[in-house]
């Protein structure tokens, strides 16, 4: 069986990426494999890219070809129709794009919840119908999309190492993980900020600390340093660019993971599409305190695993009475660690196979 896997952002090894190429190592295993480069892929180098994620995702990619491909601003449609058609299946991670499939199965992957079509809906269906299926990452981004784009399919949940993260003996620390992206401000970092100082100053509790890790570019320097300015006087931990081995020993120390992605917002692009960072504290016996927004309603069962809040208030709330209350912590993390493998890689993997082989 010939099988071939695209993905435009491969260069920067995120949690789409690692999505779509644990598909090629787990298939790989049994079958012929491809990963497809496209004009700029190819100038950064299969190599360059096959090292990144390897060390990113820890995944084996020792049996997988990164090939050329008509993928791309460069590649034309007769290009992609003919070079398609040797492929038994065909796995891509859409970019809000899609292009007519000639794969004998061709299934589609959608991270985000796009509400608008690439092209007027008459091409948009025409497209879609070469498709075997969608796959999604949650409820959520299936949800809108099978709304506006009229294409069918089926939730497989990323892939967590959860086996990577252990409680370790814990600290009276509150984590967040979230890249520091100054242009977006995503990850509502100074929210966080905000609701901690509040919390420690309304129920003095001065020997907690709350730590933000993520990812930080030259380009978020200005944004890191302003965080860091109105964080003066309290015990907020800064960590840029951890890594694995530093995250998981702040997921282990940490007592509770606090999320606030998609606060103030409507834009359903701005939540939290899954929540891979939720399912890792919760594996770590990091119990989550997230907003109710997004896919990470899918993860956390409120009252039960963790808590969800919808405002500030009720942040707040939730937190303080894990922190009042031991027998409920440990409850949680039982039941935390517990769910967190509902969302493992081994899981991952049977879905699949599944789906390939039925």
């Amino acid at each position: 069986m010939k099988i071939a896997i695209y993905s435009p952002y491969l260069d920067t090894a995120g949690g789409g990426e690692k999505y779509i190429l644990t598909i090629a190592e787990t298939l790989s295993q049994k079958e012929d494999v491809d990963v497809l480069l496209d004009e700029n892929l190819l100038k950064i180098g299969e190599s360059t890219i096959k090292q990144k994620v390897e060390k990113l995702h820890g995944l084996d990619l020792s049996r997988v070809d990164f090939i050329k491909s008509p993928m791309g601003k460069s590649g034309n449609f007769l290009a992609k129709i003919l070079f398609f058609r040797k492929y038994d299946w065909l796995f891509y991670l859409t970019d809000g794009s899609i292009f007519f499939s000639t794969a004998k199965n061709g299934v589609v992957h959608f991270q985000v919840p796009f509400t608008d079509l690439p092209q007027p809906k008459f091409w948009t269906k025409i497209k879609t119908s070469s498709w075997k299926e969608a796959i999604f990452n949650s409820s959520f981004t299936k949800r809108y999309v099978e709304k506006n784009w009229g294409i069918k399919g089926k939730v497989i949940y990323p892939p967590v190492s959860v086996d990577l993260f252990k409680p370790l003996n814990k600290k009276r620390q509150i984590l967040s993980v979230g890249r520091f992206f100054g242009y977006l401000k995503d990850k509502k970092h100074e929210i966080l900020i905000k609701a901690f100082k509040e919390f420690v100053a309304q129920h003095g509790l001065k020997e907690w600390s709350l730590c933000l890790a993520g990812g930080a570019g030259e380009g978020d320097k200005e944004y890191l340093n302003y965080l860091k300015e109105i964080s003066e006087g309290y015990k907020v931990m800064f960590y840029p660019n951890a890594t694995l081995d530093e995250l998981r020993h702040l997921y282990g120390q940490s007592q509770i993971y606090w999320h606030a992605t998609g606060f103030g917002e409507d834009d359903p692009k701005k939540f939290e599409h899954f929540g891979i960072t939720c399912v890792e504290a919760m594996a770590a016996g990091c119990i989550p305190v997230v907003i109710n927004k997004g896919g990470l309603r899918e993860i956390v069962e409120d009252g039960i695993s963790g808590f969800l809040w919808d405002d500030l208030d009720d942040l707040q709330d939730k937190t303080l009475k894990l922190i009042k209350d031991q027998k409920l912590r440990e409850t949680m993390i039982k039941k935390g660690s517990l769910k967190s493998l509902d969302f493992s890689k081994s899981t991952f993997v049977n879905e699949i196979s599944e789906l390939i082989y039925g």
